[in-house]
């Protein structure tokens, strides 16, 4: 099963993915306690994956020990204030490495957790190491493919030409009947996408 929960002033798509009374969490974001509290009353959580390191998608890890799974180019945005966009807003991330069960991941990589398999695409464009994760016929995101749109790209690390080709990738990898959960706005398909997306 797959819920979506919209945490903070950016309004990101936090996603819980359950299997019985296990899960994971996708992107856990700004103010995220009361969610974080939630959570573990009503399941035994796994794992955290993380699409990129932007506070949005990030805070959240702050209220859980489990594995955080990352692309390896993203790792410093969790200890850069301004990689991650808390110094622009006025706010300090306050993660310490050594406290933090890092996963590192790459292209191509298949994560077992919970009895899915996750797939790691990595798609550079609205950052340098964001990622999407694909299982079950579904994919999630992040900031890189939006309903009727796709990730911004003048943040740090960000790239414009590379966000083109990660979004050709997406296309090209999956079928139009993957359901696609993206980090902010609503739920599309690949289908819906492929035929619309100004930026496909």
């Amino acid at each position: 099963m797959i819920e979506k929960i919209i945490t903070g002033s950016f309004l990101t798509n936090t996603y819980i993915i359950s299997n019985g009374e296990e899960c994971i969490i996708v992107d856990p974001g700004l103010d995220f306690q009361k969610h974080a509290e939630d959570i573990k009353q009503k399941y035994n959580v796994q794992a955290i994956l993380l699409t990129h390191g932007h506070m949005d998608h990030i805070d959240g890890i702050r209220y859980f020990h489990v594995p955080i799974y990352i692309h390896e180019l993203e790792v410093p945005f969790l200890f850069d204030d301004s990689l991650s966009l808390y110094h622009q807003f006025g706010k300090k991330s306050n993660f310490k490495k050594e406290a933090l069960n890092l996963r590192l991941v790459k292209d191509g990589m298949e994560i077992n957790l919970i009895g899915y398999t996750f797939k790691v695409i990595h798609t550079p464009g609205h950052t340098k190491g964001s990622v999407v994760y694909s299982y079950n016929n579904k994919l999630l995101s992040g900031d890189t493919l939006f309903h009727m749109g796709m990730g911004r790209t003048d943040f740090p690390t960000g790239d414009a030409l590379k966000m083109r080709d990660s979004l050709k990738k997406i296309i090209t990898l999956f079928n139009d009947n993957v359901d696609v959960y993206p980090g902010h706005e609503s739920k599309t398909t690949i289908a819906f996408e492929r035929k619309n997306n100004p930026f496909i």
